[in-house]
């Protein structure tokens, strides 16, 4: 099996493309033939070497895939026979041509829906949809910041908002984004390059704050949030994107993050009725009925066109495809989700 492997930390040219050996299914296991795979922040994180979730090197990054069952062990489920057109989250090794994936983490999918929107779902949208709807709640009438608004995450929480009746603000790194993002229905996008989105923000709202706060970047903005919720709002952190400033990693920039970091004080919070909530995909791959559930959901909502994912370019799946979809999120240059297709 050819795999795109990182073989040792660095920047995206790091990327080789290696034979590698499957790995036996396990009798609720199917080996998916993977058509697309999607590009997320994480994996540049991995490559870099500042993911503390990652396996060892060398190993290729990768969470998330759509493509054919190619084998199915023998306890796996009827719906997922050889030969079924399927999206599925995956623990690293999306970037190959095939996966063993078990059974709960993998979604049918349909004829109408092709591979490359299908591997822009599982990650992204699994996130979003915990944030925004498992753990953050969000209530019609509430008013909703989002972090990275033009990020894979960030378009797919304002994709599953539709129709909520939620009030949805976002920051990005453009003017561009801004006026894009506004166009696809948010109220307000504040550009975090030229203005402090909190001050703009509390213009905005004239003195309102937000019920809910989608934040994947860090420390700085977390503060700046934690001050601008409402009572009873709550933040949900699920990234620390700004520990990537880079194609190498720094290890002094990363620790003087880290440990400048906010710390919670439970008083306090519970004085000023607000809420913090982690949520780290990668250490719910266990929670077998929580997956399967919100995926099964997802591949309904998918089917059914209620969730339509912003796809902003495709590169091979190669190991130098994969090196400029990495330097591509590396610029930030990306308006939704950026997927690798076999050729």
């Amino acid at each position: 099996m050819r795999a795109i492997v990182i073989p040792k930390n660095g920047p995206p040219s790091v990327f080789e493309e290696r034979e590698v050996e499957d790995r036996r299914l396990a009798p609720k296991d199917v080996r998916i033939r993977v058509e697309a795979a999607g590009v997320n922040f994480a994996d540049l994180m991995g490559r870099i070497g500042l993911y503390p979730d990652a396996p060892p090197l060398p190993y290729a990054p990768g969470y998330e895939v759509a493509g054919v069952v190619e084998e199915a062990g023998a306890q796996v489920e009827p719906t997922l026979a050889p030969g079924t057109r399927v999206m599925a989250t995956t623990r690293f090794w999306g970037y190959a041509d095939a996966i063993r994936a078990p059974q709960h983490w993998v979604v049918p999918i349909p004829e109408s829906v092709d591979f490359t929107t299908a591997a822009a779902v599982p990650v992204n949208y699994l996130t979003a949809y915990l944030a925004l709807l498992h753990c953050g709640a969000a209530k019609p009438g509430e008013r909703v910041l989002v972090h990275g608004g033009a990020g894979g995450v960030g378009l797919a929480a304002l994709d599953l908002a539709r129709g909520r009746e939620l009030e949805m603000y976002a920051t990005a790194g453009s003017d561009e984004k801004c006026r894009r993002l506004e166009a696809l229905g948010v109220v307000k996008a504040f550009n975090y390059r030229t203005e402090d989105w909190a001050q703009a923000s509390r213009s905005a709202l004239r003195g309102a704050g937000y019920h809910l706060i989608l934040d994947p970047l860090g420390p700085t903005s977390f503060q700046k949030g934690l001050a601008m919720l409402e009572p009873l709002g709550r933040i949900m952190c699920y990234g620390f994107s700004s520990l990537v400033e880079g194609q190498k990693r720094s290890l002094w920039k990363a620790a003087t993050k880290v440990l400048t970091a906010s710390k919670v004080n439970p008083i306090t919070l519970m004085n000023e009725n607000k809420g913090v909530h982690g949520l780290n995909l990668a250490q719910l791959f266990t929670q077998r009925d929580l997956h399967r559930e919100a995926m099964g959901r997802l591949g309904t909502l998918l089917s059914d066109g209620a969730i339509r994912p912003t796809i902003d370019c495709v590169f091979p799946l190669t190991a130098a495809g994969a090196a400029s979809a990495h330097e591509y999120l590396h610029e930030r240059r990306n308006f939704g989700k950026v997927v690798l297709v076999r050729g």
